[in-house]
């Protein structure tokens, strides 16, 4: 392969992997099935390519099913950016909006997401993928909450252990209440959320 081909190889295994995304979470929806039981011909024909074109750039559902899981915890750490963006300025708003967009985004992405997590009890591979990619939500979170201690605004910690706890209780939520619920119940939800994490870190009350 030449090195011009190469970027015009990963563009069309970008685009590919998102085609087969949406295949995955429509016959998942659609059918009520696992991951598990989708076949690589359902998924290739529902993708619209077919099953050597698959072959070609997966060596299994299982390396598509880590491709989509950094995919789908990718969208995860992009819709938290609201607040770690704006952690420093400590405004529950920004906490706020950053909890709703994180619940949006799981749920649309709950079947993926939920099949990630079922997965990697059984799968190494995506338990590599899952962990690593959670590792670096908590690193970040780690970074927030040492530079608020830093400036003053938030309380003495053991950094490690609450940066742990709070990125854990957030995917736990997701996993186990968004998936189960109805969207009108997220607002709550998030609501909790800010309220549980700003309670936990910030010396302001988000009340005043």
């Amino acid at each position: 392969m030449t090195r011009s081909s190469q970027p015009r190889r990963q563009e069309r295994r970008v685009a590919l992997e998102g085609r087969l995304l949406d295949a995955a979470e429509t016959l998942m929806g659609e059918q009520n099935l696992t991951f598990a039981e989708l076949s690589v011909d359902r998924l290739a024909g529902a993708a619209g390519i077919s099953r050597a074109t698959f072959y070609l750039y997966f060596e299994d559902k299982g390396e598509l099913l880590r491709r989509l899981a950094q995919h789908a915890l990718t969208e995860i750490s992009e819709a938290a950016k609201t607040w770690w963006q704006a952690a420093e300025r400590s405004n529950p708003d920004d906490l706020h909006q950053a909890m709703k967009n994180v619940l949006t985004t799981y749920r649309n992405r709950r079947l993926i997401l939920s099949a990630v997590v079922e997965e990697s009890a059984y799968d190494q591979g995506i338990a590599e993928v899952f962990n690593e990619l959670i590792d670096g939500v908590r690193g970040t979170t780690r970074k927030i909450i040492e530079r608020g201690q830093a400036s003053g605004r938030i309380r003495p910690m053991p950094t490690d252990e609450i940066a742990d706890a709070l990125t854990w209780m957030v995917e736990r939520v997701c996993y186990q209440m968004v998936r189960n619920t109805a969207p009108e119940h997220d607002d709550t939800l998030a609501a909790a959320l800010t309220q549980i994490i700003w309670s936990s870190l910030y010396l302001a009350d988000p009340t005043k």
